[in-house]
C-alpha cells in the first residue's frame, strides 16, 4: 500500500459497530477479514463516511462525514478511521443531523448527480445550514457546471 493513499476503515459488527462508505469509489479495496476492509482513495477524491456505534442501551454515536482526500504533506484534519486524514467538508453528529444530511445526499442522487462529483463548497454550505438548523438550498445544474469547469481549468 502506498503512503499517498488515504485509507478508510470499513467495519461491520451487527448491532454494535458499522463504519461504511455512503458514496465515493475507492481506487483500491482490501478485505482484511469478513467484517473489516480498507478502502484506499487517491488525493482529491471525495467520499461520504458513516460511523455508527451502539451498545445494549442503543445508539451511542452516529456521525456522517464528507471528506476530500489529500496528499499527506498537506494540513489534514484527523478523523477516526481515516488515515492519515483529510479535508472535512461536512460533519454531522447525532441522529437528527445525520438523517437530515443523508436525505440531502439522497436528493443529490435523485436529481441525477453523483455525490462524489458535487462541489466541495456545496458540502460546506450543507454543513453550515444543518449545524444551525436552517433549510439547505438544493444543488443546481449551474453550480455543478461551474464546479466541473473549474476542475478542468485547474487540472
Amino acid at each position: 500500500m502506498t503512503e499517498r493513499f488515504t485509507r478508510v476503515e470499513i467495519v461491520f459488527y451487527p448491532e454494535h459497530l458499522n463504519h461504511w462508505l455512503r458514496f465515493g469509489a475507492p481506487d483500491e479495496q482490501h478485505d482484511l477479514d469478513r467484517r473489516r476492509s480498507l478502502a484506499l482513495f487517491n488525493p482529491g477524491s471525495v467520499f461520504g463516511y458513516v460511523r455508527w456505534r451502539a451498545n445494549e442501551y442503543g445508539t451511542q454515536d452516529w456521525r456522517f462525514l464528507v471528506i476530500q482526500s489529500a496528499e499527506p504533506s498537506r494540513f489534514l484534519s484527523r478523523v477516526e478511521g481515516v488515515y492519515p486524514g483529510g479535508e472535512v467538508l461536512l460533519l454531522a453528529v447525532g441522529n437528527t443531523k445525520v438523517k437530515r444530511t443523508l436525505s440531502v445526499v439522497d436528493a443529490l442522487e435523485d436529481a441525477g448527480f453523483d455525490p462524489a462529483d458535487a462541489s466541495p463548497d456545496y458540502y460546506r454550505h450543507v454543513h453550515n445550514r444543518i449545524t444551525v438548523g436552517q433549510p439547505v438550498r438544493p444543488y443546481t445544474d449551474q453550480q455543478h457546471t461551474a464546479h466541473m469547469a473549474a476542475q478542468r481549468v485547474t487540472s
